[in-house]
Parts: C-alpha cells; structure tokens; sequence
C-alpha cells in the first residue's frame, strides 16, 4: 500500500488545489515532506535543504537540472522549479524515461500559487504512477532537483 501513497496526495491535492490556490485553505506540508522523504531519492530530509545555501546544494547533491543563479542564496529563495510532467517506457525491460521542465512561480516578481500547485499536482501524479508501477525504479530515474523542487513548491505555498 506503500506505493499508493503518492498517488494519493496528488488525488487530495487536486480536490482542494482552488482552495489551496485562493489561500482559502492551507496545505498540509508536513504531510507533503513526509511523502518526499518516503521517495528515498533525497540524502538528508527534505527540510534540510531549504536552508543549504544554493552552492553548496550544488555541490552535494545536485543533478544538475535546477537553474542555480545565485549561489549564496538559501535554497528556499530559488526560484526555478523542475517539474516531473510525463513518464514512459517499459517497466519489463527496466527503461522507464521521466520528462521534466522548469517553471518560475515568481515570473514578472510576483507570486503565482497555481504554478507551484501544479508543480506540485503534475509531479506527484506522475511520480506516483511510477511508483505504483515499481518503487525500486524510482529512485534510479527521478531526479533529485525534481523532487528538492516539490519541497521548494509546497514551502513558498506555505510562507506566501
């Protein structure tokens, strides 16, 4: 049941995401760092990233994916986001392909909640139906900026 788990917090997202997006209701990011922490993708928890400067999550951990501009910055000021939005290939033959994109919640200096819920909904979704498929497969073909950017997205979600 374990591997549903993903599946089912992008479904509970997606019944309130005009909630969440309004301000009307808050998101539950303990529930969100829980879940990016069950992926075991990450080497420390999620919340210890956001306070990382940006050079040194490049330098530790960083697959090269997140657009890393101002290295002195923590990581919860970045702006770039990774979204995982489509997966394919063939579980039986161990080839399974994850797309990404970036996206900018803070594009023209203002916040725009619906792109970090949706950076949220989209790569959860996706992330989960792989691993419903086959967990182990996970953590070999996600990347770690993708999932260091749903941390990133429910925590702006939560402070703006």
């Amino acid at each position: 049941m374990e591997n549903l788990t993903t599946m089912t917090l992008a479904d509970d997202l997606a019944l309130s995401q005009d909630q969440i997006i309004s301000g009307q209701q808050d998101l539950d990011t303990e529930k969100i760092h829980k879940e990016i922490d069950s992926l075991g993708v990450l080497d420390k928890p999620i919340k210890d990233y956001f306070s990382m400067t940006q050079d040194e999550y490049y330098n530790s951990e960083s697959d090269g994916k997140l657009t890393l501009l101002h290295l002195n910055e923590p990581m919860s000021a970045l702006h770039d986001r990774i979204l995982t939005n489509h997966v394919d290939g063939y579980v039986d033959k161990d080839e399974i392909n994850l797309t990404y994109n970036h996206e900018d919640p803070f594009e023209d200096d203002n916040y725009d909640r619906t792109t970090d819920v949706h950076v949220l909904l989209y790569s959860l979704k996706v992330i989960g139906a792989v691993r419903a498929i086959d967990a182990s497969d996970l953590k070999k073909v996600l990347s770690k900026d993708a999932v260091v950017s749903l941390g990133l997205a429910a925590n702006a979600l939560a402070n703006n």
